[in-house]
């Protein structure tokens, strides 16, 4: 009688499954990575569109657009950057009408920056970078982690945005608004963006690959 052959897989079926899945999986992970980047591009568009819908209405009740840097110049269009504490903070009151932690303005904010407390725009915990840790000072970010927000309003009224000196210049801004930087312009009230150019990300983790980030541009 001819022996029964036990079922089962031999060492080199096994290993040349183990192969075949990580191949798979090495061909699979870029186009996951990617799917989520685009995902997480596009959550942060939506945001930063709210936040300049926010600045328009805030600006149709006001008269003027918020004043969240030094000094307010009509006679110009203002850049802001949001890395900068003290803008960052203005601007989150401004808008929200409270402190990043929710607490209501106090009524000298209120007089300087939102007069009614009107909330123009909520901030979520994930606006936020280290949002587990959240307190007053702490910095908007995109959904890449990226502290690094620009923001700038036609405070000269005349619907064009124009003659911008970019903090790390021309080639660092998205393509679609370097006009800005010229007499021409282009037409909108509110731009708000961030980008992987120029190293705009310098606040990310060092072992972060900036592949991992993407730009993002909102305007009004």
């Amino acid at each position: 009688m001819t022996p029964r052959r036990r079922a089962g897989f031999t060492l080199i079926e096994l290993l040349t499954v183990i192969a075949i899945i990580g191949i798979m999986s090495a061909a699979l992970f870029p186009a996951i990575k990617g799917v989520r980047k685009k995902a997480q591009q596009s959550a942060a568009t939506t945001t930063f569109t709210q936040w300049a819908g926010a600045i328009t209405r805030y600006k149709q009740v006001y008269g003027f657009y918020p004043n969240i840097g030094t000094t307010y110049d009509s006679s110009k269009d203002s850049l802001y950057t949001l890395e900068d504490s003290a803008t960052n903070l203005k601007f989150v009151k401004a808008i929200s009408g409270r402190l990043p932690t929710g607490t209501a303005l106090s009524t000298t904010d209120r007089k300087a920056l939102n007069k009614t407390g009107e909330e123009f725009c909520s901030f979520g915990k994930d606006d936020f970078e280290d949002s587990a840790n959240l307190n007053d000072t702490s910095l908007l970010v995109d959904r890449f982690g990226n502290r690094n927000i620009r923001m700038i309003f036609d405070t000269d009224n005349n619907s064009n945005i124009r003659n911008i000196n970019i903090p790390a210049g021309f080639d660092s801004m998205p393509e679609e608004i370097r006009a800005i930087s010229g007499t021409s312009g282009i037409p909108a009230r509110v731009i708000i963006y961030t980008t992987d150019l120029k190293g705009d990300f310098s606040n990310a983790e060092s072992s972060i690959d900036p592949s991992d980030y993407a730009q993002v541009l909102a305007i009004q």
